[in-house]
């Protein structure tokens, strides 16, 4: 069984890489490393930042 979330707004500061982040590592300490996280952010992915 495959799942994909997605957080998404067209506003910036609104929290999204925060929380997309925090979603991956609750699923990635659960679900044995099993997640992917995808920044798609054109102009600033900044995931990364945040480990």
């Amino acid at each position: 069984m495959s799942y994909k979330t997605a957080v998404a707004s067209g506003k910036g500061g609104t929290g999204k890489t925060i929380v997309a982040v925090s979603i991956y590592n609750r699923l990635a300490q659960t679900m044995e490393g099993k997640v992917q996280l995808v920044d798609c952010d054109v102009e600033e992915p900044n995931d990364l930042i945040f480990f």
